[in-house]
């Protein structure tokens, strides 16, 4: 995540203490540019508060549903391994950088060591990066699986590099920020004055002001990015950012998801021509179908949606922060400018985060393996809930046949199979009788 940059015309990188005039300046224009209006204090705080939680419980869910507790199809483990890759970089942007992010827009000062900087711009940047390249590497895998459905060519050893191409990736572009985020040190004087004034008023000797300066002078840090005077650099980099991480998913994952959705508007209407007489069969194939495209409709909007109007906002404030700074002979009015764009971004870091709240709910709702394993996480904590199934579905585990009374054409057109399927519960489990192709769950036994 690009932090904020202040943009002040510094001769040194790190004022000296002594210099007290032009770090009060610097300060003083850090706090206003960064600042949020009161007002929006406490709604800003609740805000991120409630995407923080909402995030870290359904990543949580996802990683442990679907790693953990859910039983998992061969073909389905690189997707699988795509969603825990997804909700791990999510669930550390909800954990950590939500947080950090909403202590950085509501304070000026960071009580941490200077060095907290350099790790504070980069590895959000990292996070969101990887979650925006495995958004892409999940659409591509779904366009394989469903436009190659006989052909495997996305195996396991693909898939790993795959992930690691994406963290090393994701590191690389976020490298720029780790070489030019700086920090500033500074002393809260304000703060120790009238900490002094309000306990010592009283004292004529200096012991008290000695005790608290003692105690209560702490280090503070301002961080800041440092980018080269000279050329664009940093006008080109947030392009880049811009280009990888909201350009080329938004794209590839729309020309994917579209070709995905013409796959199966095709297979369905194969389907419709052998089941027109069986209405039941036709009502869950428009079902399925229709599922599959509000699906297919929900990833790539929110996507959008949530990454569309912070990348547009930041990259047009980089270049109109770039032109004022080099075109306005009144440097005071183009300080005003800055700030006043400046003042809301931290609201459109909100609109972001929406990406890792949803990511869970709609890869995760959809996916077989995370159903199976949050029933397993719900039949933990609430042993009623295996009791009131009333269908229950599951893959075929194992299957023995036996033969059937009647005719030996019978036997031999329409025999009769017996398919045992053991549940998430172990008390619970599936007896059934089929005749046809098609899975439905006709009788349920207690072991």
């Amino acid at each position: 995540m690009q932090s904020v940059n202040i943009n002040t015309s510094l001769e040194n990188r790190i004022f000296p203490m002594t210099n007290s005039s032009s770090l009060d300046s610097f300060l003083s224009d850090t706090e206003a540019s960064i600042s949020l209006p009161q007002w929006l204090f406490i709604p800003f705080i609740i805000i991120s508060i409630v995407e923080s939680v909402l995030g870290t419980v359904g990543n949580i869910l996802v990683i442990i549903a679907i790693s953990c507790l859910g039983k998992s199809n061969p073909h389905h483990r690189s997707y699988n391994s795509f969603i825990v890759n997804l909700a791990l970089s999510d669930l550390v942007l909800c954990l950590f950088t939500m947080p950090l992010n909403t202590y950085r827009s509501l304070n000026t000062y960071m009580k941490f060591p200077p060095a907290f900087c350099k790790l504070a711009d980069t590895f959000p940047a990292i996070n969101i990066c990887v979650s925006s390249l495995t958004i892409v590497a999940i659409s591509i895998h779904r366009y394989l699986v469903v436009c190659f459905p006989h052909k495997q060519l996305m195996g396991t050893f693909v898939t790993f590099l795959t992930m690691i191409g994406i963290w090393l990736l994701a590191i690389i572009a976020a490298s720029p920020l780790f070489i030019y985020s700086s920090s500033l040190r500074a002393y809260d004087d304000e703060l120790i004055e009238r900490t002094i004034d309000l306990f010592c008023a009283n004292l004529s000797d200096d012991s008290c002001m000695n005790e608290f300066n003692q105690r209560n002078r702490r280090l503070h840090v301002v961080c800041y990015e440092s980018w080269p005077q000279y050329g664009n650099l940093r006008l080109v980099y947030t392009i880049f950012i811009f280009f990888l991480q909201f350009i080329l998913p938004i794209f590839i994952i729309s020309i994917t998801y579209y070709q995905v959705m013409l796959k199966l508007r095709e297979r369905f209407r194969y389907r419709f021509l052998i089941k027109r007489h069986n209405i039941s069969s036709l009502r869950q194939e428009v079902s399925r179908q229709r599922r599959n495209n509000v699906l297919l409709l929900l990833i790539v909007s929110s996507y959008a949606i949530s990454w569309l109007p912070f990348n547009i906002s930041y990259t047009i404030f980089t270049y109109k922060n770039r032109y004022l700074s080099n075109s306005d002979s009144n440097p005071t009015h183009s300080k005003v400018q800055m700030n006043g764009s400046l003042k809301y971004l931290p609201l459109r870091f909100l609109i972001c985060m929406i990406s890792a709240i949803t990511n869970p709910f709609v890869y995760g709702y959809f996916n077989e393996t995370f159903q199976d394993g949050l029933k397993r996480i719900v039949s933990l904590f609430c042993p009623r809930f295996n009791r009131n199934i009333n269908v229950i579905y599951y893959k075929q585990t194992d299957i023995s046949s036996f033969p059937t009374n009647g005719s030996k054409s019978e036997r031999k057109t329409k025999p009769l199979r017996f398919f045992f399927y053991p549940s998430s519960n172990n008390n619970i489990f599936i007896l059934k009788l089929k005749s046809t192709d098609d899975f439905r769950t006709s009788a349920r036994m207690s072991h």
